[in-house]
C-alpha cells in the first residue's frame, strides 16, 4: 500500500501546481458574421483574435454565422475575418476587463469580392492513415460513409485490427486488446468489447488511434494493443444525435444517442436495446478402449439486453475539465436444451437416457465514474484522474429432467446468485520538458470483491420436493486488490524515437470456499517495455519492441463449484492458479503514402506459465474439466497488412496473419504444434446518388489447443447502403454468410487414454435491415472547394 500512498501524494502536489498556473482573469468575445449584400449569415468564416501581431485564438463561424471565443485573458485585442470569396475584415480595438467580461460585437458585415469568387482553391485531402511512433491513427472521416454502421463496422476497416464473427477483437495474433472510447475504458459501456462497440454509431467516429506498442501507462494485463475511438463533438450551443433501428431474422435492436453543448457544459446520453433468438445443435463422440458414448443436443435461446448512460463534461476553463458519468446494463436470456445420450453395446449404439435442461440467466449492473483532466498554461504538464465504481448482481439457474425410456428417473435444480463490487482509481501525470523529451508517471488501484452462493437441489419422487445437496452447495467469496505504479520516458532524436518504461503491479488475493479460507499467494510483477522507432524515410519507419504482459485468473476459472448439468462433463475451477506471464518481441516495418499503407510485423510470444483447460476421462466415460498452470505457449508469427485507397470512392484492405504455435506440458507429457492462419478481406465502394457497397470476410484455419484443436471460422458479410441527399437518413441491408445458413465447428481432444470429437452447428446466417436518422443541426462542413489528393 505504501507505493500507492506516494502516488496519491504526487496527485496532490501536481494538482496544486496546475491550479496555481490557472488564469483567473478571463472573458468571452462573440458575434455574428453576415453578408452585407444578402443580409444572410456567413458560415465557416475564419475568425482570428490578435493581441498586437500575435495570434491568441481562433475559430470558425457555425452554420448560422455565429462565433464565440472563450477563456480569453483580459487585455486589448482586434478581430479579423476571412473566407474565400469575401474581402478580409478587421474590427476596431476591443478591450476585455473586469467591467466587461463578455464582449458581444454584434453583427459584422462582410462584402463579397468578385475577383476572389472566380478563383478555385485546391487543397490536399486528409490522409486516411497517419503513422505514429507507437502505432497509427485511422481517420475514419476520410472513408466513404458506412451506411447504418456501428463502431465494430468502422474497426473492420482499420488496418492491423481483426474482428471475428462474434465481434471479438484481435491485433497481430493476440486478442488481449484494450478498447477506449474518448479515452474512457469500454468496460464503462458494456460487459464485453463486442457489446460496447454496438453502442457507438459509426457516423459519429472521427478517428481511431491504434497503439501497437503500449507504454507502461497501460495495464500489464490484457494490453498487447490499445484502441482508442474518438467521436465527433457537438457544435457550440447545439444539439445533435442519432437514432437507429435494425430488423433481422435472428435479432432486433434500437439505438439512440444525443449530445448537447451549451457554454461550458457538454451533455451526452445514449441507449441500446436488443432482442435476440438462436437455435443451435451439437454432436459429441467420446471413446476409449473400454467405452464409447455419443450425445446429440439441440438448444434454443431467447433473450434481450440493454445498456445506456449519461455523461456530463464541464470545462472549468480552456485547460481544465471535469467529467461525470453513470451507466446501466441488464440482460436476461433463457436456453432450453434437449440432449440424447447413447452408449455402445457390441459396437451398436443404444439409447441411454434423455436430459432436458431449462437455464434462465439474468444480470444487472451499474457504473459510476468521475474524472478530471488539467494542463499547465504552457501545456507542457498534464494531469488526469479517473475513478470508477461498478456494482453487479447476477443469477444463474437451471432445472434438469432425466428420462430413461418412458420413465423420468432423475430431476435436479441449481440456483446461483453472484454479487460483484469493483472500484478503480487511476492518476496520470506527464511533463514535456522539451519538444523531444517527455516523462510520464502515475498509479492505479483496482479492487474486485465477489460473492457467490450456489445451491443444488435433488428431487425426491417419494415426497415430491427438492432437497438441498450439501456436498455440492457452497458459498464462494473472492477479493483481489491490484496496486500499480509506472514511469515512462519518451525521447526523440532526429530520425529516432525511444520509449522506455517499467510498471510494478502487486496483486493480493483472498478467497473462501464453504466458509473455509483458501491460501492464495500474492503476486509481485515488474513489467518493463522498450520501443525503438527509426524513420527510414518520410513515408516509412522501422520499429523494434519488447514488453512483458500478464493474464490473471479470475472468478470464472477460480471458482471450485462443480457444474454437472451436462451428464458427460463435470467442470470446476482451480483457486490455486497463478497469472500467466508472456514476453513479447516485435519487429515492424511500415510504409504509408496517400494511396497505399503497408505494415509487416514479425512477432514472437513466449508464455511459460500458460493456463490451460485440462480434461481427464473417468472409467464411466464422464469428463472432469478444470484449469492448470502446466503449459508453455510459444508463437512465432507474421502480420501483413495492405490498405489501398485508389480513389475517394474506393477503399480496399487485406490482413494475413500466419503463426506457428508450440504448446507443451511436461507435467502431463503433452505436446502440440502446428501452423495457424488468419485472413481478413474488406472493401468499401461509394456509388453515385448516395449508394454504397461494403464487403467484409474473416477466414481462419485450425486453432490449436494443448489436447487438440478447433476448426476455423468462415465468415463474410455484404452490405448495400443508401444515404439521402441531405445525409440525414441512411438505410442499409446487410447479409452475413448468406450462402451458408449454418457454420459447423469441429473440436477434437485426444490423449493416450481417450479421443473425443464434438461438432457444433451454429446458426450463423444473419440478414439485417438498418434505418438510421441524424437528429439536430448538421455538423460543420468546410467551404465548397475543389479537392485533389496529393500524389505519391
Amino acid at each position: 500500500m505504501k507505493p500507492f500512498v506516494l502516488v496519491f501524494l504526487l496527485l496532490i502536489v501536481v494538482s496544486v501546481d496546475l491550479q496555481a498556473q490557472k488564469p483567473v482573469h478571463q472573458g468571452t468575445v462573440k458575434g455574428i458574421i453576415a453578408d452585407s449584400l444578402t443580409q444572410q449569415p456567413v458560415p465557416f468564416a475564419t475568425v482570428s483574435l490578435f493581441r498586437g501581431d500575435s495570434l491568441v485564438n481562433g475559430t470558425l463561424t457555425d452554420s448560422l454565422g455565429r462565433f464565440e471565443l472563450q477563456w480569453i485573458p483580459y487585455g486589448t485585442y482586434r478581430l479579423t475575418f476571412s473566407l474565400v470569396g469575401y474581402r478580409p475584415v478587421q474590427s476596431p480595438i476591443l478591450t476585455l476587463n473586469a467591467e466587461q467580461t463578455v464582449l458581444d460585437v454584434g453583427q459584422l458585415m462582410v462584402s463579397q469580392d468578385a475577383k476572389l469568387l472566380k478563383t478555385v482553391t485546391i487543397r490536399g485531402q486528409k490522409p486516411l492513415i497517419e503513422q505514429r511512433a507507437d502505432g497509427i491513427t485511422f481517420n475514419a472521416e476520410s472513408l466513404p460513409a458506412l451506411a447504418g454502421s456501428d463502431a465494430s463496422d468502422v474497426l473492420r476497416k482499420v488496418p492491423l485490427l481483426t474482428i471475428d464473427a462474434n465481434g471479438g477483437l484481435s491485433m497481430r495474433g493476440s486478442s488481449q486488446i484494450r478498447v477506449f472510447i474518448d479515452g474512457k475504458p469500454s468496460d464503462l459501456y458494456a460487459s464485453s468489447v463486442a457489446d460496447a462497440l454496438k453502442s457507438i454509431s459509426g457516423e459519429t467516429i472521427v478517428k481511431v488511434e491504434v497503439i501497437t506498442h503500449p507504454s507502461a501507462r497501460y495495464d500489464a494485463e490484457g494490453t498487447d494493443g490499445v484502441v482508442n475511438i474518438i467521436t465527433r463533438k457537438s457544435l457550440q450551443n447545439a444539439t445533435n444525435g442519432n437514432i437507429r433501428l435494425a430488423l433481422a431474422n435472428r435479432s432486433e435492436n434500437v439505438m439512440a444517442d444525443l449530445q448537447h453543448q451549451s457554454g461550458k457544459w457538454l451533455l451526452k446520453a445514449d441507449a441500446f436495446y436488443q432482442l435476440f433468438w438462436n437455435r443451435n445443435g451439437a454432436v459429441l463422440n467420446r471413446e476409449s478402449e473400454s467405452f464409447r458414448v455419443v450425445q446429440t443436443s439441440e438448444s434454443r435461446q431467447l433473450g434481450d439486453y440493454f445498456f445506456g448512460g449519461l455523461k456530463a463534461l464541464y470545462s472549468l476553463d480552456s485547460l481544465n475539465t471535469l467529467d461525470f458519468g453513470y451507466r446501466s446494463r441488464g440482460s436476461s436470456f433463457r436456453t432450453k436444451t434437449v440432449a440424447d445420450n447413447f452408449h455402445a453395446d457390441d459396437e451398436t449404439l443404444q439409447p441411454s437416457f434423455q436430459r432436458k435442461t431449462d437455464s434462465p440467466v439474468s444480470n444487472d449492473g451499474n457504473t459510476f465514474n468521475v474524472g478530471y483532466t488539467g494542463q499547465s498554461k504552457d501545456k507542457r504538464k498534464e494531469f488526469s484522474f479517473i475513478g470508477l465504481y461498478f456494482a453487479f448482481t447476477g443469477t444463474n439457474r437451471y432445472e434438469l429432467e432425466q428420462q430413461r425410456g418412458q420413465v423420468m428417473n432423475y430431476r435436479e435444480n441449481f440456483d446461483s446468485k453472484t454479487r460483484n463490487r469493483d472500484l478503480s482509481l487511476q492518476i496520470d501525470y506527464s511533463h514535456s520538458f522539451t519538444d523531444r523529451w517527455k516523462w510520464e508517471t502515475g498509479g492505479k488501484l483496482v479492487r474486485k470483491a465477489l460473492d457467490s452462493d450456489s445451491r443444488f437441489g435433488i428431487y425426491g419422487f417419494a415426497d415430491q420436493q427438492y432437497a438441498n445437496d450439501p456436498t455440492r452447495s457452497n458459498a464462494f467469496s473472492y477479493e483481489s486488490r491490484v496496486y500499480a505504479g509506472y514511469t515512462s520516458v519518451n525521447l526523440s532524436l532526429k530520425k529516432w524515437q525511444f520509449t522506455a518504461g517499467t510498471r510494478y503491479e502487486k496483486t493480493d488475493l483472498t478467497a473462501s470456499f464453504k466458509d473455509v479460507a483458501l491460501r492464495i499467494p500474492s503476486f509481485h510483477n515488474l513489467v518493463p517495455n522498450l520501443l525503438i522507432n527509426h524513420n527510414v524515410s518520410p513515408k516509412s519507419s522501422l520499429k523494434l519492441s519488447y514488453s512483458v504482459k500478464l493474464n490473471r485468473p479470475y472468478f470464472s476459472i477460480l471458482n471450485p463449484t462443480v457444474n454437472n448439468s451436462d451428464s458427460l462433463n463435470r467442470q470446476f475451477g482451480n483457486p490455486q492458479l497463478q497469472p500467466e506471464i508472456t514476453r513479447r518481441y516485435q519487429l515492424t516495418y511500415s510504409r504509408n503514402s496517400t494511396r497505399l499503407f503497408m505494415d509487416i510485423g514479425l512477432f514472437y510470444n513466449d508464455n511459460r506459465n500458460s493456463i490451460e483447460s485440462i480434461r481427464t476421462a473417468r472409467p464411466d466415460g464422464v469428463f472432469e474439466s478444470t484449469w492448470q498452470n502446466i503449459g508453455r505457449n510459444r508463437r512465432l508469427g507474421l502480420a501483413l497488412n495492405l490498405t489501398w485507397k485508389p480513389s475517394t470512392q474506393l477503399n480496399l484492405s487485406a490482413t494475413l496473419t500466419p503463426q506457428y504455435v508450440w504448446l507443451e506440458s511436461r507435467a502431463l507429457n503433452l505436446t502440440n504444434h502446428g501452423l495457424m492462419r488468419e485472413l481478413v478481406l474488406n472493401g468499401t465502394y461509394k456509388l453515385p446518388h448516395g449508394f454504397s457497397i461494403d464487403f467484409y470476410g474473416f477466414f481462419d484455419a485450425n486453432n490449436l489447443r494443448l489436447q487438440g484443436y478447433r476448426t476455423g471460422w468462415k465468415y463474410y458479410s455484404l452490405t448495400f447502403g443508401k444515404e439521402s441527399k441531405n445525409k440525414r437518413l441512411v438505410m442499409a441491408l446487410r447479409m452475413d454468410t448468406i450462402l451458408t445458413p449454418h457454420t459447423f465447428i469441429r473440436e477434437e481432444t485426444a490423449t493416450d487414454a481417450f479421443r473425443q470429437t464434438q461438432t457444433y452447428r451454429l446458426q450463423n446466417q444473419h440478414i439485417r435491415l438498418t434505418i438510421a436518422y441524424k437528429l439536430g443541426r448538421k455538423e460543420i462542413k468546410g467551404p465548397r472547394v475543389r479537392t485533389v489528393e496529393n500524389p505519391d
